[in-house]
């Protein structure tokens, strides 16, 4: 298997991105705050961080922690110095909705590890079973 963090990087390009882009991972339009959440201060929403690199305005809800596309904050940032936004309207990916079907369609070698992935991440954010 390979470190959680290669396969957060991995995944998010080759699963979530792609998957949008390719309408085979579901995602919904919605309004979104645009400040950092309570979760991004835990050793949980450190080791997801709060930005990805992707153009389109696009976030991803890790059991809470929402995590943005450069492109949401460059579209922020377009607008803060004009008004005060509160929330923008981005298409967001659940990762909790992401089923292993989704991602054998797009990475097979992803689809290998995502239960391992997929139970650190429940760990890490402390949830018990």
């Amino acid at each position: 298997m390979i470190t959680a963090e290669k396969y957060l990087g991995l995944f998010e390009k080759n699963i979530i991105i792609a998957g949008v882009e390719k309408g085979l991972v579901p995602s919904n339009e919605v309004m979104v705050p645009v400040k950092d959440g309570k979760l991004d201060g835990t050793p949980f929403g450190k080791f997801l961080g709060n930005r990805f690199e992707h153009e389109e305005v696009l976030v991803i809800d890790y059991y809470g922690l929402i995590k943005k596309s450069a492109g949401f904050i460059d579209k922020y940032n377009s607008f803060a110095d004009e008004v005060e936004v509160r929330r923008l309207k981005a298409h967001i990916v659940h990762f909790a909705s992401i089923k292993i079907e989704d991602i054998v369609n797009l990475d097979k070698d992803l689809a290998i590890d995502f239960p391992g992935f997929k139970k650190y991440l429940v760990a890490l954010r402390g949830f018990k079973k």
